[in-house]
């Protein structure tokens, strides 16, 4: 907890669509460059005139997109990342400082090859201009090598937690299956540019010369990518794997990832392979679009993934360290950061509590608006209950954080989002389960579920089990609810309702 907390609005959307969109140019920079050298070796061994001038207007795009408007959005992600994320920032600069300095080599020999290959067309014999296309893409490729086993790391931290180095961080388990998916989608969005730009053409012949080997770099990439894809999830850490079930968002990642493959490969081979001189704008928007979503999917999986941290055992969503919690729990996160607007609870709940909100929730959540906004999920509980909530976070089904402070200002957080609400009965069993239970448990699912335990039980023990709840296990917190409310549980815990809930 070494830095301020910069309040902006959606940062980790800001983040989000930065990134996507950087990645989106940056992998076609990659499968872009292997596209034009192998293109460029077809139209030389034809003595194609039609295909080398196309080629070069294709290399000016290419170098316009991927220099300028690609390097303007990988400092984007510097920015932002350095200023909303900047403990997890500053994890990955002391951990991979001499790859991003290598990499910055090699992004130096991507911008000198690649202006010379654009402006070398008349000027350098044909092995040689050749010669320099091949430059740059190895040159492109071993920058996603690099960057590969830095995001991999973010994910399986591996070894590297028991004994830190660059090469344990580095060669984590992540870095070679990544690197492998990744690859195969820098040729899908490759192929997708390049129908994107085939598709204006008036000479057919040329049209269908450089559509039907673009639409076959989107169509098989994307095929192998579909098992790829699962065999990646399965290769992933069991603590990993079971975040894709606990968070919807991360689901539909998954979802949308394989629609958007299924469609690449299908349109691609339908809409442009099968009519090649035919297709036009609104078929290679399309499959631009797909593949857009193929990247947005992936790198939404990836970041999902991780929950509840930043870098998995190191670094928390939230922005704490793992290193720096005990003491938090202990002494208090007002009292431990040093940006704090008052340093202790002393009677100020809700105001003291706005400011934890802001270093421990934010990152994450919203007061009143929002997918997760707080204040309408904690609504109608009374305060006690919901400070215990607030205490045990990182019990809750949807994977969460530690909460990094003391009891007293759990309380307090609680208090400020409770501003404005009463306490309020539920309106039955069904939805004092949902407020008593469902955060952290299911009722016949897989998480935590309950009504085995309460099978069978009379209603009377269901009652007395639930009320003692916090002496049976430390986790659970104690019932505050009123004696309506928990006949209301208990009825609903062992009768006909629980079997048929999720």
């Amino acid at each position: 907890m070494n830095y301020p907390v910069w309040d902006v609005a959606f940062g980790r959307w800001i983040i989000a669509l930065i990134a996507v969109i950087h990645v989106f140019i940056s992998q076609f920079a990659i499968g872009g460059g292997l596209f034009m050298v192998w293109m460029e070796h077809r139209g030389r061994a034809t003595e194609d005139p039609a295909l080398r001038q196309w080629l070069k207007r294709f290399a000016r795009f290419f170098a316009f997109w991927t220099l300028v408007v690609g390097a303007v959005t990988g400092v984007g992600i510097w920015f932002t990342i350095g200023l909303i994320s900047p403990e997890a920032t500053s994890a990955l600069i002391r951990t991979f400082v001499w790859v991003w300095a290598i990499e910055w080599v090699f992004f130096l020999v991507e911008i000198v090859s690649l202006l010379v290959y654009v402006y070398g067309w008349e000027v350098l014999p044909r092995k040689t201009h050749l010669a320099v296309g091949w430059i740059y893409f190895a040159s492109a490729y071993l920058s996603l090598v690099a960057i590969d086993g830095i995001l991999a790391f973010q994910l399986t931290p591996g070894p590297w937690m028991e004994k830190p180095s660059l090469a344990a961080a580095f060669f984590n388990p992540h870095f070679l299956p990544s690197l492998g998916f990744r690859t195969l989608l820098c040729l899908v969005l490759a192929g997708a540019y390049a129908l994107a730009a085939a598709a204006p053409l008036s000479d057919r012949i040329l049209k269908a010369e450089v559509a039907k080997p673009a639409a076959l770099w989107v169509a098989l990439p994307a095929l192998v990518l579909l098992p790829s894809a699962w065999g990646v999830f399965r290769l992933l850490p069991t603590e990993r794997r079971d975040v894709l079930w606990a968070s919807p968002s991360v689901l539909h990642a998954a979802i949308l990832l394989g629609a958007a493959l299924l469609h690449l490969f299908f349109l691609s081979l339908f809409l442009v392979y099968r009519r090649p001189r035919t297709f036009g704008r609104l078929a290679s928007l399309i499959l631009l679009l797909f593949a857009f979503a193929a990247v947005g999917a992936t790198e939404w999986a990836r970041e999902g993934l991780r929950k509840p941290f930043l870098v998995p055992g190191y670094v928390y969503a939230n922005h704490v360290s793992s290193p720096d919690l005990p003491l938090l729990r202990e002494k208090g996160l007002l009292a431990s950061w040093p940006y704090a607007r008052q340093t202790a609870v002393s009677g100020r709940e809700a105001e003291a509590g706005a400011e934890i909100f802001r270093v421990a929730c934010s990152a994450c959540h919203g007061v009143s608006r929002g997918p997760r906004a707080l204040r309408p999920r904690l609504s109608g509980l009374d305060l006690e209950y919901a400070a215990a909530l607030v205490y045990r976070s990182d019990s809750m089904r949807a994977p969460m954080p530690p909460f990094p402070g003391t009891q007293e200002e759990a309380r307090a957080v609680a208090a400020f989002l409770l501003e404005g609400t009463q306490p309020r009965e539920p309106e039955g069993g069904a939805q004092a389960f949902a407020r008593r239970c469902a955060p952290c448990h299911t009722l016949q699912g897989s998480f935590r579920p309950l009504a085995p335990a309460f099978k069978g039980m009379s209603l009377r023990d269901a009652a007395d089990l639930v009320a003692a709840m916090d002496s049976i296990n430390e986790k659970m917190p104690p019932w505050t609810g009123t004696d309506a409310e928990l006949q209301m549980l208990a009825a609903f815990l062992t009768g006909p309702g629980a079997g048929g809930a999720p």
